[in-house]
């Protein structure tokens, strides 16, 4: 039987055969007891055994399709994002239950684990289900976007109506997040119920898979509470960055007045260029990872009676520009943040 993945055709691998419905195949053809060569796919796929799973993609040999494998490998831990080549050690048992597998798989040694395909770490990841109060798998509310990003020991991202952050344990396939804080706006009351939820959700979540180009986030007892698949972000340069927030030097960060537009540029060549909202601005940045320094920055001198703070507001824009230490994009958002984490200015990408 050949079935498509995220890694191309693959064939059944016949580990369980009442699961599979497959003649014996690959390693299973040996018998006795032997040393073979696994490699290990970075993400598993969905399965039918005795009922639903997931199972690994397995090469056995290694220069072969990828084969689903139903069994466990004893001694093994697997991380998705990595591929590994494994010695496994193959038993053929005697006196097997119908329903139960006729090979052991015992590690003997993990020779290769090298970083390969989609990792929890440093991807954007998109919401699309998450179990709602009313004990179902719901799809997200139509037109609305809720994802996270983790690099770092830390979690971003947005809830629905508002931005959050936080920390994270990843430990293995072990998930922990804690939560520190949000914005403070309001949305819909589906969009407010959501958010809530997918919130709560993240609280309980205890580890994750990947299963193609999906993460699902379970908790406890293994029940799946969040499923992602990856979202396409901006890079820092190129658009044209519309800013929805700005950080008044109070310690807060306000909308835009009404009938106020405040843009950035970010080029290749080390220049930023943009509104302020009543005059036109450039200057320079470096860049070095996600640490940024902008400034010194010059601009026209017009001034601007309305709407009333428009000066106001220019000012605590550009004197922001100049405070960010650190940037980081997130689909079509950019943040940009001072040496304390405090959010600068916050942009999105203009809608010319």
């Amino acid at each position: 039987m050949k079935l498509k993945s995220a890694f191309g055709v693959m064939s059944c691998f016949c580990a369980v055969l009442l699961f599979s419905g497959c003649k014996n195949a690959g390693i299973a053809d040996s018998g006795g007891d032997s040393v073979k060569t696994f490699q290990i796919a970075p993400a598993m796929e969905d399965c039918v055994g005795v009922g639903p799973m997931t199972c690994l993609l397995v090469k056995q040999p290694p220069d072969s399709n990828y084969q689903m494998f139903y069994s466990a490998i004893k001694g093994f831990d697997y991380v998705p994002g990595y591929e590994y080549e494994l010695k496994i050690r193959v038993t053929e048992r005697e006196n097997v239950p119908a329903d139960a597998s006729k090979y052991q798989y015992q590690l003997v040694e993990v020779v290769t684990k090298k970083p390969a395909g989609l990792s929890i770490d440093n991807t954007a990841w998109m919401l699309e289900n998450y179990f709602s109060v009313s004990g179902t798998m719901d799809p997200i509310v139509e037109k609305s976007e809720s994802y996270l990003k983790i690099a770092d020991g830390k979690v971003t991202g947005n809830a629905g109506a508002n931005n959050f952050f936080g920390g994270v344990k990843v430990e293995g396939t072990s998930l922990e997040f804690s939560i520190n804080g949000s914005t403070m706006m309001m949305g819909m009351p589906e969009l407010m119920a959501q958010e809530n939820q997918f919130l709560k959700l993240l609280g309980e979540t205890a580890d994750f898979l990947i299963v193609g180009e999906e993460l699902r986030l379970r908790n406890a007892e293994q029940k799946v509470l969040l499923v992602f698949v990856p979202r396409m972000e901006v890079a820092l340069i190129s658009p044209e960055w519309k800013a929805t927030g700005i950080n008044n030097g109070k310690g807060g960060v306000q909308s835009l007045l009404a009938g106020t537009i405040v843009t950035a540029t970010f080029t290749e060549d080390g220049t930023v260029t943009g509104s302020s909202g009543c005059n036109k601005f450039s200057g320079t940045y470096e860049r070095d990872g996600n640490a940024i320094k902008t400034g010194p920055l010059a601009g026209t001198r017009m001034m601007c009676a309305e709407p009333v703070g428009i000066m106001q507001q220019e000012t605590d824009f550009l004197k922001a520009l100049e405070n960010a230490s650190t940037f980081n994009v997130e689909g079509k958002t950019l943040e940009l943040r001072d040496a304390q984490a405090a959010l600068q200015v916050e942009f999105s990408v203009s809608e010319k």
